[in-house]
């Protein structure tokens, strides 16, 4: 990707949007196979939402079991 056309997608109004939000929710299926949505901190690059958490939390063997998640951005 040319950094003109990281430029284009940052300055889109929905990109604008994303990067003025610094909180999402991430649903998952726990280990127990119950649902689970927790708030979690976020940042955009353009590609990807990337997301971070303690190596020990119990959000991560539940996603390595079953990796199939949904975020919501609230608005």
């Amino acid at each position: 990707m040319q950094p003109n056309e990281i430029s284009e997608i940052l300055n889109h109004p929905i990109s604008r949007e994303l990067l003025a939000r610094d909180l999402t929710r991430l649903a998952y299926v726990a280990k127990d196979g119950t649902p689970r949505a927790v708030p979690i901190a976020f940042a955009w690059n353009g590609p990807e939402i990337v997301m971070c958490t303690p190596k020990n939390a119990p959000k991560l063997p539940a996603l390595r079991h079953n990796p199939a998640v949904a975020l919501t951005i609230d608005t």
